[in-house]
Order: C-alpha cells, then sequence, then structure tokens
C-alpha cells in the first residue's frame, strides 16, 4: 500500500518556532528526524527539522526552516528528560545536535536500535521499516537533493514530512513487542549509549590518538604529531572543511616523522595538494616548530595484549556469544565485536578484578545477563562448553 501525504509550509519565524515548542512539551513526546548537508563539511549544516507529536495515528507535524530561523527552542526538548524522542538511525542527527547545539539526547529511543533487538535487521532503514510494520511504501527520491537550497520543492518537503509521519507508529510497533519481550531497557542502554557518545570530535589535543601510526612515534615526533593533529582539527572545525582537506593522514604522520623547516618541506609531503600547500603550508610548519614536549606515554593501544593462550580462547568466546546472540533474535553489531571479547578474555587473564571492569562491555548491563556471565562461567571451568551436533552452536553443559 502506498500513501501520499500532504506536507506543512516550513516554519520561518521565531514565534512560530517558539509556539511548535510548546505544544511539543505539552505533550511530553516527540518523534524528529533533520535534513543536512554534510559534503565537504567537517561538520554537517542542518537545513531542516521535522517534528511530529500527539495521537500516533495521525500525528501533528512541524517543519522548522532552519536556514531561516533559529530551531533551538525545539531542539532543548529533545535534550528534556520530561519529553520522551524518537528518530531512526540518529547516530549524525545527535552529533549535529551535540556539536552545533550542545545539546544531548535525554529520554531518547532509535528506532533502528529497537528493529535490531525484535529480531529485524540491525540496520534497517526507515523506509523499509515503516513497510514491515505498517504496510505503507514511502517515496525516497528526494533522498540525496540539495537541502540547503531554496526554495524547497513539495517534493522535498513531502519526503521530509513523512520521515516524522509515520515514526510515532513504528514506535508504538517496536515498543510493545519489546515489553513482549523485556528488552525495553536494553533499548534505552544503547539509545542512551548512542546519545552520550553524539560529539563527532573530541579535544583537541587528544585528536592524535586516532591515527593509525601513531604509536609507532615516541619523543619529538610524538610532540610534533599531537601539535599537528590539534592544529588540524582546529583548522578544520574553522573552516569546516574534512581533515582530509585540511592534511590528509599520511602528510600529518610524515611531517611529524622528519619536522618541516619551511613551506617546501610541506609541499613535497605525501598528499598535500597545491590547494593546501597554498592555504595551509605556513600554519602547518608553525605548528611544527612550536610542538612542546611529547605527550605522557604512548597513544591508547587498539586492544588488549594477550597472550598465546588467551589468544586461542577469544573465537571460543565469540562463537559462544553469537550462538546466544542468533537464539535471542538480537542484530549481531550490538551482540558483542571480536574487541568486546578481547577485553573479556584480557580482564579474565588478568585476575578477573570486579572493581577493575571498566571497559569489559560484556560485563555491564544486559550484555553481562544475556552473554558475560556465561562466557566467564566457561573462562572459570565452573561450566563445560558442548558443541550442539544439529546445529553446531556452542552451548554450556546443561543449557537446552
Amino acid at each position: 500500500m502506498s500513501e501520499s501525504a500532504s506536507h506543512p509550509t516550513p516554519l520561518t519565524d521565531a514565534a512560530s518556532v517558539a509556539a511548535v515548542a510548546a505544544r511539543v512539551a505539552a505533550a511530553g513526546a516527540m518523534a524528529f528526524d533533520f535534513e543536512f548537508a554534510s559534503d565537504g563539511r567537517f561538520l554537517a549544516e542542518l537545513a531542516l527539522v521535522q517534528v511530529s507529536w500527539g495521537d500516533p495515528e495521525a500525528p501533528e507535524i512541524a517543519l522548522i526552516d532552519s536556514v531561516a530561523v533559529d530551531p533551538t527552542p525545539v531542539l532543548r526538548l529533545i535534550g528534556d528528560p520530561a519529553v520522551v524522542s524518537v528518530a531512526h538511525a540518529a547516530k549524525q542527527d545527535l552529533g549535529i545536535l551535540a556539536a552545533r547545539f550542545d545539546i544531548f539526547a535525554e529520554n531518547f529511543w532509535d528506532t533502528q536500535i529497537a528493529a535490531a533487538f525484535v529480531g529485524m535487521a540491525e540496520q534497517i532503514g526507515y523506509g523499509k521499516l515503516v513497510d514491515a510494520l505498517l504496510g505503507v511504501q514511502l517515496d525516497k527520491a528526494s533522498q540525496f537533493t540539495k537541502w540547503l537550497e531554496r526554495p524547497l520543492s513539495p517534493a522535498q518537503l513531502r519526503y521530509a514530512a513523512d520521515d516524522v509521519r509515520y515514526l510515532p507508529r513504528v514506535w508504538a510497533h517496536l515498543s510493545q513487542r519489546l515489553d513482549e519481550l523485556g528488552r525495553r531497557a536494553w533499548v534505552g542502554e544503547e539509545s542512551a549509549l548512542l546519545a552520550r557518545d553524539a560529539m563527532p570530535y573530541g579535544p583537541a589535543e587528544l585528536a592524535y590518538h586516532s591515527l593509525k601510526g601513531a604509536g609507532a612515534l615516541r619523543g619529538k615526533a610524538l610532540g610534533r604529531l599531537a601539535a599537528l593533529a590539534a592544529w588540524r582539527q582546529e583548522r578544520a572545525l574553522a573552516d569546516n572543511l574534512p581533515l582530509s582537506w585540511v592534511l590528509p593522514d599520511k602528510a600529518l604522520l610524515e611531517l611529524s616523522r622528519r619536522g618541516a623547516r619551511g613551506p617546501g618541506d610541506v609541499r613535497n609531503a605525501p598528499g598535500v595538494t597545491g590547494t593546501i600547500a597554498r592555504r595551509y603550508a605556513d600554519a602547518i610548519v608553525s605548528a611544527l616548530q612550536g610542538a612542546g614536549k611529547p605527550p605522557a606515554g604512548a597513544p591508547p593501544s587498539r586492544g588488549p595484549s594477550l597472550d598465546d593462550g588467551a589468544r586461542l580462547r577469544v573465537p571460543v568466546v565469540m562463537a559462544m556469544l553469537q550462538t546466544r546472540a542468533a537464539e535471542a533474535g538480537i542484530a549481531a553489531r550490538f551482540a558483542a565485536t571480536r574487541a568486546d571479547a578481547e577485553s573479556l578474555v584480557a580482564w579474565h587473564a588478568a585476575g578477573g578484578d570486579e572493581g577493575e571492569r571498566d571497559g569489559v562491555p560484556l560485563l555491564e548491563g544486559w550484555r553481562r545477563d544475556l552473554f558475560g556471565d556465561a562466557a566467564l562461567a566457561w573462562l572459570r571451568g565452573e561450566r563445560a562448553l558442548r558443541c550442539d551436533p544439529g546445529s553446531g552452536a556452542l552451548r554450556l553443559d546443561g543449557e537446552s
């Protein structure tokens, strides 16, 4: 079944935005979605805010033209714990909220996460989810249009309105199923983590931590790397350009290794284009020559240190966890990654101190209940593992 729906006129004045904010606050719940432009930018530019509230079967809808008017009064409600907010696959939306408005979602629920906990695809798109739950096929033709250009076409506005028109009904279906399975709290945990970690960048002085190859540098080279990575992030923010457009990783690492006596050294670095050299060569030299002492210690390692015996236990733990996730109907990426299994095995090998379990996801919340305690029972030698002859699944002895 397809549905053709009208769209509201975008709001362009502060009084109308304030009126919508008051109505949403009174309703105590909202669905939201953003349209934005991210290509060629460090931070996406918000172009349109869509919100819906009220009766899930026939919600009120507002479109806020964030190019013409400040949407903050409505956006603040996403950070209000007294207001339930729902969105789909909201990582980028939450990143815009955090970076551009200093708002972090509270009492927030992501329907893509919820779908993964009721046996649906782990990264199901909004259109497929609406079709699966409501039998409505959405027109996605306007998905990749230029949202900052004005005026927006009727087709764009219908597309934008549909992104929140069906969200309340979708959430009603999913939340009922979550309650039946006893998993609402699990989705709450995962949605809260998504909101907590929404900021798309960290402190500039720690920007070098995320660079592959940083761990190989020491002494003055590491000091130069920290200084240059911090400068690059600050410059990317100021100019709103992707990091690689300011200075590619390969050039950043090479210049940090050998330093630069002048702009010519920058121009000769791998990946440095003429545009980069013209814009930033002098500033890059200044950042390198002004680098201070190397940071204390090396950048964080990308995984725990495991001896040969512990390393052999990791794939067994992974197979065991994958069995339990499949049988619970939970999408694999929410169950556990290999890094999660490695951190659990390393924690156990180091003595398994319950007071020192930070950074071990399988010992927190719902993951511990469903996976962690079972894996520990095997690692500690308290329970044996057996292979189900029919399915090949690994189960603890005594489990059916």
